[in-house]
Parts: C-alpha cells; sequence; structure tokens
C-alpha cells in the first residue's frame, strides 16, 4: 500500500509541472500571435515616436492614481477579512497587494500574483485556505463591481453594440462564478468525483476555501461596501487610461475610458496568455479605435499602461525579497 501511495505521488509531481509547461507555451505562442497581429498593423517606430511626446503632469498623475487604487484595494480586502473576524493592518496588506501586483507583470495570468497574495495572507492568518479564501472573495466582488463599473460607463459613453455585448459577457461570467461559489456543495461532490482519493488532501483544501468564500459572501454588508469600492477601484484604473491619453494629447472621454478599460481588464483576465500581453494591446486597438483614437495612439496608450502598472509595482519586489527572511 505505501509503495501504491509512493508511485502515486511521483506521478503528481511529474504530471503537474508537465501540465504547468505546456499550459505557458500556449499562452506564450497566444501572446506572440496577437502581438505580431497588432504590431502588423501598428509600426513600432509609431509607438516609440507617440511615447516621446507624453506630457510629464498627465503622466505623473497616471502613476500617482496607481497607487491610490493599490491603497483602495487593500482597504477593501481588509473589510472582507475583517468580516470573516481576522485582523490584519492596512500596511501589510498593501504590502501584499504590491508584492502581487509586481508577480502579475511575470506570471502567465493577470491573476497570477493573487497566488502570492494568497500564500503571504495565509502566513499571517496562520491559515493558507482561509488566506486563499480572502484573495478569492476579493477577486470575485471586484470582477462583478469591473462589470456594473462598465454598465454605469454605459449611461455616459457613445458606444456600439459590441462594447454592450462584452459588458453583458463580463457581468453574466461574474455573476455565474459568484453563484458556484454560493453552492459549495455541488463544487465539493464535483472536485471528489473528478480528483478521487488520491488527491484527497488537496480536495480538502480546496473544499476548505470554497467554504471560506461562501461564508466571505454571505456577510452581505462588508459584500456590499466592497462591491462600491471595488466600482470606485474600477474608476480609478478608467482614470489612469484617462490620464495617459490626456498625456498622449488624445483627448479620450472618460465615459468610453470606464467601458473599454472595464471590459479590457475582463478579458486580459482569462488565461489565454502571457500576462495579458498581445491581447490587451489588440484590445486597446479594437476598442478605442471604436472611440477613434488610432491605432497607433492605441496601442500605444496600451504599452504605457503596462509600463505604468509595472513600474508602480517595483517596490513590491523590494518588499517580497525583505520578507524573504520569513
Amino acid at each position: 500500500m505505501s509503495e501504491a501511495v509512493e508511485t502515486s505521488a511521483v506521478d503528481v509531481d511529474r504530471s503537474a509541472p508537465t501540465v504547468s509547461v505546456r499550459g505557458t507555451v500556449v499562452r506564450a505562442f497566444v501572446s506572440a500571435i496577437a502581438l505580431g497581429l497588432v504590431f502588423g498593423r501598428v509600426s513600432l517606430v509609431e509607438v516609440v515616436s507617440a511615447a516621446r511626446t507624453l506630457d510629464p503632469v498627465w503622466t505623473a498623475t497616471a502613476f500617482a492614481v496607481v497607487y491610490a487604487a493599490v491603497v483602495l484595494s487593500a482597504f477593501k480586502w481588509q473589510l472582507l477579512l475583517r468580516a470573516r473576524g481576522y485582523t490584519l493592518g492596512l500596511a501589510r496588506l498593501t504590502r501584499h497587494y504590491l508584492v502581487g501586483l509586481f508577480f502579475n507583470n511575470f506570471l502567465p495570468t493577470s491573476v497570477g500574483g493573487d497566488v502570492v497574495r494568497a500564500w503571504d495572507t495565509g502566513r499571517d492568518l496562520d491559515d493558507a485556505p482561509e488566506g486563499a479564501a480572502s484573495v478569492i472573495a476579493e477577486r470575485l466582488v471586484a470582477s462583478l463591481g469591473l462589470g456594473l463599473t462598465a454598465a454605469i460607463g454605459l449611461l455616459f459613453a457613445n458606444v456600439g453594440p459590441q462594447a454592450v455585448v462584452a459588458v453583458a459577457i463580463a457581468i453574466g461570467a461574474s455573476g455565474l462564478l459568484i453563484g458556484l461559489f454560493l453552492a459549495p456543495s455541488r463544487s465539493e461532490i464535483m472536485m471528489r468525483k473528478a480528483m478521487g482519493a488520491r488527491f484527497e488532501g488537496v480536495v480538502d483544501w480546496t473544499v476548505r476555501a470554497v467554504r471560506g468564500v461562501n461564508e466571505t459572501l454571505r456577510c452581505r454588508g462588508a459584500v456590499f461596501v466592497v462591491l462600491v469600492l471595488s466600482i470606485a477601484f474600477q474608476l480609478l484604473v478608467a482614470l489612469v487610461n484617462y490620464c495617459i491619453f490626456r498625456a498622449l494629447g488624445e483627448p479620450v472621454g472618460f465615459g468610453e475610458c470606464i467601458v473599454y478599460s472595464s471590459v479590457i481588464s475582463a478579458v486580459t483576465m482569462v488565461p489565454i496568455s502571457i500576462s495579458g500581453h498581445g491581447v490587451r494591446e489588440a484590445g486597446y486597438a479594437y476598442f478605442f479605435g471604436l472611440a477613434g483614437v488610432p491605432a497607433s495612439i492605441a496601442v500605444t496608450g496600451s504599452v504605457l499602461f503596462f509600463l505604468v502598472v509595472a513600474l508602480s509595482a517595483l517596490p513590491g519586489a523590494v518588499l517580497f525579497a525583505l520578507g524573504r527572511g520569513r
């Protein structure tokens, strides 16, 4: 019997990295194809030329707005933890959020950094499933806030039917995910059947995390406040894009920035590319093109958005290095 268990563990250890590598290769391929298509329409020279005309005041404002969004995110995360009876300081959670934001720029998806902050939070709480549950719950509420923000933006922006459909899909997808976590018993049955006894330890850990998410989402007062703050967060993301386009001398309306920023954020969260590269640029070219922004300026705005966020997240690398001793 012990030999069988040992063999199963070896099989898991061998198969998991293989699946991870294959997934990364596929995402890298998607990013490469998407970037090739984008820069087949827009030359790199045009992007560099547009970036050289940046207004320093609007650019600095974009950086300031990113940090305001980081602190706001840490605060709403703190509210969800408090609703579950856990107390972590805002500075500590802001530290975790910055570290996660830093890793988001290097891991295969835009939610990869969430794994890092879930790990750090789990250590602080001395309860890994609860740490994961707090991050997942915050993400779920934020995703719903993202869709609702885009819907609000529709009231103030002159957009086409494509944007309306995209917003409806985003709201529907986030609502479906929340619904799944509100019915954890079905998720538990599905996981146990799919993974079997061999992965019993993993299933038990995951079930605890799912139950933690469920219990968090049932804290209605806290969830409502966090949902409102999530909408405020998405407005700040839109404001970053607004500042970037202003810095480029392109007067895009704030309403259009709200709708398109939200839709693009939702698309880049889907794990089909490396950190959203390629998909994000294509999204900017298509959606902001609907607002009359030239493709070269839209793609430049996408590149600058990534750079502003990536540079703002660099303190996360320092904080991560300083915290390795823990």
